[in-house]
């Protein structure tokens, strides 16, 4: 009872609006890379700065969750969602810089579209992370990134398929596998994300 009776600590709303901001930003850079016919080498110039902000941010959360009494819903579901988030944008610098890493110089079909609904992805969870707060219904919001996880399964399953049948060299076979996959796996931590809401939302409802 008396628990219940102590103010909380509300800074975590903030952070989680300014942390998916952020990854939202490294979406956008991400998907005008993947659009190009020609990749930009100075990606990781571009993309690192940001990775450093989400990065601070969840460090911060974790500090703050070791010294804070009372949080707005439980402590082990802050934690799960700030690193759900943060992985999401981690994803998509790693496979970003991998392009650079392993000179890939040819378009790696497919990874458009998979940036494609990987933004789809952030933009609703943003939209459920600014009402929060406010514990207001969302599910059905966090249903459409796991939706949306579905169909780059298929698109993945589909571009993986044509790599093998059409590509020749195995080391560019290896290299675009390998980014297409991290770009699949960033559509899996939105959706782990929007998992994590949900539990929130149904356990504060």
């Amino acid at each position: 009872m008396f628990k219940k009776l102590l103010p909380k600590e509300e800074k975590y709303f903030e952070d989680f609006k300014e942390i998916i901001s952020f990854i939202r930003q490294a979406a956008t850079i991400t998907q005008d890379f993947f659009k190009s016919e020609s990749y930009d080498p100075d990606i990781y110039l571009k993309l690192k700065p940001i990775q450093n902000r989400y990065d601070e941010i969840t460090s911060r959360v974790v500090k703050r969750l070791n010294k804070t009494f009372i949080t707005p819903f439980e402590r082990e579901d802050i934690f799960a969602l700030v690193k759900k988030l943060n992985a999401i944008g981690n994803n998509l610098f790693g496979a970003a810089v991998r392009v650079d890493t392993y000179n890939v110089t040819t378009k790696i079909a497919g990874a458009e579209e998979l940036m494609a609904i990987v933004l789809l992805q952030i933009n609703e969870l943003e939209n459920v992370l600014q009402d929060l707060r406010h514990k207001r219904e969302n599910i059905n919001d966090c249903k459409v990134v796991q939706d949306l996880e579905a169909e780059a399964d298929n698109v993945y399953r589909r571009e993986l398929k044509k790599l093998f049948l059409e590509e020749k060299d195995p080391m560019e076979i290896f290299k675009k596998k390998e980014i297409l996959e991290i770009l699949e796996n960033a559509c899996d931590k939105c959706q782990s994300a929007a998992n994590v809401i949900i539990h929130i939302l149904i356990k504060n409802s």
